[in-house]
């Protein structure tokens, strides 16, 4: 192996590194609170000027650029959680250059906005990422769900009913 081949290999796993630190940010942010508007905004700075979001629910869930994303983060996920902690786990990273895409599980216990009520979600984030000016950006971010369960019952006793409703 030669020394270009070794800083090679050093350079992925560093960028992968920084794709981990990218989503640590986000689901920090996410969960202190989107309807504070300086946790909002620093948020979507971590996303590409073109960047989409679709949270898997249908055609009204999908968001791109800074517009869409200051109302997806800025009032649809507050209109739907008052309270989340996102767990994400099992990374899949591939890096090619200045993009990369991941994959990983996500488990959140929320409380749902409108009701109160404790539930479960749990899914599978599909990310494609870009380096802009140095630094890994969010460009786009597919959410696909397993479950949405009130937190009494659970998955095995109950999926979701938006999901049901969905098809899903």
């Amino acid at each position: 192996m030669t020394l270009e081949d070794l800083e090679a290999r050093i350079k992925v796993l560093e960028d992968i590194e920084e794709i981990k630190k990218l989503k640590a940010t986000y689901c920090y942010l996410c969960d202190a609170g989107l309807d504070d508007p300086k946790n909002r905004d620093e948020l979507i700075s971590h996303f590409t000027k073109g960047a989409k979001v679709d949270f898997g629910l249908g055609e009204g869930s999908h968001f791109e650029g800074p517009e869409g994303l200051k109302v997806f983060f800025g009032e649809v996920v507050p209109g739907a959680v008052s309270f989340c902690i996102h767990m994400v786990h099992n990374p899949i990273i591939e890096v090619d250059g200045d993009r990369a895409t991941g994959r990983w599980y996500y488990e959140a216990p929320t409380t749902d906005t409108s009701t109160g009520v404790a539930q479960w979600m749990m899914g599978t984030y599909f990310e494609e990422y870009v380096r802009e000016d140095g630094r890994w950006k969010f460009d786009s971010i597919k959410t696909k769900w397993n479950y949405i369960s009130p937190y009494n019952e659970g998955w095995a006793k109950n999926r979701g009913a938006l999901l049901e409703a969905l098809g899903q």
